[in-house]
């Protein structure tokens, strides 16, 4: 998929978003099958009321995003999005995942920083959320300072080990829960088996 959508750059999305009903919401920026040949850089997106972007497959890339403050998710991805994501910048204060991933999705984040404060709702700073999902996360920190009982990486179901690797990666912050849910073992394990790594 190397279709060219065009292009959007220094854009700043504010205050926009509503979750409608369950499983019905409009997010601050939405992107749906869209190419690498599609240019998507700085942007910003505050105080959305549900994720603040969410991309369901597709190969564009993206970089120099920054989020904040989004009600659910900051960044989520699904049904096989596989492109590459830099310089994301996410704080997330009282929402759910800074990241999370569904749909049999292998993307690729290179340049990161997540902090999640205190007061976030649940799902973690990274959440692989269904069966099948892959990630590969490098130059990154994770600041999880929450106090729910999900971790700096948090897990449901069984995550594709063969598609997942971690490099130059930081978990820190006040939590004491690094790696939750169903696949914290092998996530630990692959974290632990990469370059770089500090928990």
């Amino acid at each position: 998929l190397s279709d060219n959508s065009g292009v959007m750059k220094h854009v700043k999305i504010l205050n926009t978003g509503i979750a409608i009903r369950e499983n019905e919401e409009v997010n601050g920026l939405s992107f749906v099958g869209v190419g690498s040949g599609t240019t998507i850089s700085d942007i910003t997106v505050e105080n959305a009321a549900d994720d603040g972007i969410e991309l369901w497959g597709g190969t564009v890339n993206l970089s120099n995003i920054s989020i904040s403050n989004a009600l659910d998710d900051s960044f989520d991805i699904d049904d096989g999005y596989s492109g590459t994501v830099k310089n994301l910048t996410i704080v997330n204060n009282k929402g759910k995942a800074g990241i999370e991933m569904s749909g049999t999705t292998h993307a690729t984040f290179d340049g990161f920083d997540i902090t999640i404060g205190a007061g976030q709702q649940k799902e973690g700073g990274i959440y692989f959320k269904k069966d099948g999902i892959g990630g590969h996360f490098k130059n990154g920190t994770v600041t999880h300072n929450a106090t729910n009982e999900h971790g700096a990486i948090h897990s449901k179901l069984t995550f594709d080990a063969d598609n997942t690797s971690f490099e130059n990666v930081t978990l820190t912050g006040s939590s004491t829960h690094k790696f939750t849910g169903d696949s914290a073992t092998g996530l630990e394990s692959k974290f632990d088996a990469g370059s770089g790594n500090t928990k």
